[in-house]
């Protein structure tokens, strides 16, 4: 009898064993079922990061969307789908396994979708009943003056961002030690060659004159600085292409030489010539001279979706941005379906939006923004912006 309980105990832990296995090794699923008039497509891609990407069908109605919540590999997770027409508006929202909701009110009209948070109370009050609150999309942070142009929304600010914006003698800090760093001696009110790169802010020495030796960097996280030497001259007649790996590419146009700046080693380097110029674009290549002293700049994301001013391949999703007047709209798209789009926000430049994660960061006239899953944050007011649209925020997360 021991033998049969000893040999019963070792068949099931070797069973165990085996459904961890598959479990560990299964790549995901893709299932169809209904929900009332609609048929939905559940994707599930393990190797994705547990990535769910659902299709909904109905008569003349097609919606897609993803989310990354765990449900363990789950089947069929959504468990309602409440449907309403609304001024023109096909709605829903999902109730997802265990009555959680993961997503925004949907609303589909004339090939867009657009978030419920956006279209406000007239149409999302007769969600409520589901659990649906439109109260966690609403800003509702206070003002705190920080300087007589800059006011701060500290309460947007996530725990774990690290923000700096550009001052005419340095830089001042957010969410770290909120201090005032000066790099300067004077009021610099333009400085093309800087940029911020993961939790470093780097600038030239605009100090100096005519050329420079020096860079100097900050860290946003604890306002720290130091310096990084150049032992050529380099004209201010230079631009910053982008940044790699952790690494600066700038291309002096005066000497018509190239140099990479790396922050982890604390050097310059030159690593091309008139012939050689290094760019990148998703890949290493070369180009011309001519090409470089047009002032190329790399593009690490671009996506080729045309139609669109801008477009950016970011995880799993496509951003693209369309020009209306003298605004960008902003707008998402799954990567598996690029034409069904979901309007975010609105933008007045193109060149200051920062993709972090969960949230997008951008400018928006005087304002810097982010859109996040619960909407859109006011995280800081510059109204010096008004004169002076070179300044610039940067952000990084811990």
């Amino acid at each position: 009898m021991k033998f049969l309980l000893k040999s019963l105990g070792f068949f099931l832990s070797i069973l165990i064993i085996l459904k961890i296995i598959v479990f560990m090794l299964n790549p995901g699923h893709k299932v169809e079922y209904n929900i009332g008039n609609f048929e939905i497509t559940e994707s599930l891609d393990t190797k994705n990061d547990n990535n769910y990407y659902f299709v909904i069908k109905g008569e003349k109605i097609k919606l897609n969307f993803q989310t990354k919540y765990n449900f363990n590999k789950a089947e069929k997770v959504i468990k309602k789908l409440i449907y309403k027409k609304i001024d023109g508006y096909d709605c829903f929202l999902p109730v997802f396994k265990d009555n959680k909701l993961l997503t925004d009110i949907m609303c589909l009209k004339d090939g867009i979708i657009h978030n419920g948070f956006e279209l406000g109370e007239s149409i999302t009050k007769d969600f409520s009943k589901y659990g649906y609150s439109s109260k966690i999309y609403k800003d509702t942070s206070s003002e705190i003056t920080v300087t007589n142009t800059q006011t701060l929304y500290k309460d947007n600010i996530p725990e774990n961002n690290y923000i700096g914006i550009e001052t005419y003698r340095g830089l001042t800090l957010f969410n770290s030690k909120d201090s005032m760093i000066n790099i300067f001696e004077n009021d610099v009110y333009k400085k093309p060659i800087s940029i911020f790169m993961d939790k470093y802010y780097v600038v030239a020495d605009y100090n100096s004159e005519y050329s420079f030796k020096h860079f100097y960097v900050v860290n946003l996280i604890n306002g720290e600085k130091k310096t990084i030497r150049s032992y050529d001259d380099i004209s201010f007649e230079s631009y910053i292409m982008g940044a790699v790996d952790g690494d600066i590419y700038l291309f002096d146009k005066d000497s018509q030489k190239e140099y990479k700046i790396s922050i982890k080693y604390e050097n310059v380097e030159e690593v091309s010539d008139k012939d050689n110029i290094k760019y990148y674009n998703g890949k290493w290549t070369t180009i011309s001279l001519k090409e470089a002293l047009k002032e190329k700049h790399f593009e690490n994301n671009k996506a080729n979706i045309k139609g669109y001013d801008k477009a950016d391949k970011i995880g799993d999703y496509y951003y693209i941005y369309k020009k209306e007047n003298d605004k960008y709209k902003v707008y998402r798209a799954d990567i598996q379906n690029e034409k069904l789009i979901t309007y975010l926000f609105e933008t007045s430049d193109i060149n200051s939006i920062i993709y972090l994660k969960d949230k997008v960061y951008y400018r928006n006239g005087n304002d810097f923004c982010y859109y996040g899953d619960n909407g859109i944050r006011k995280v800081l007011r510059n109204t010096e912006l008004e004169f002076n649209d070179d300044i610039s925020l940067g952000v990084y997360e811990k």
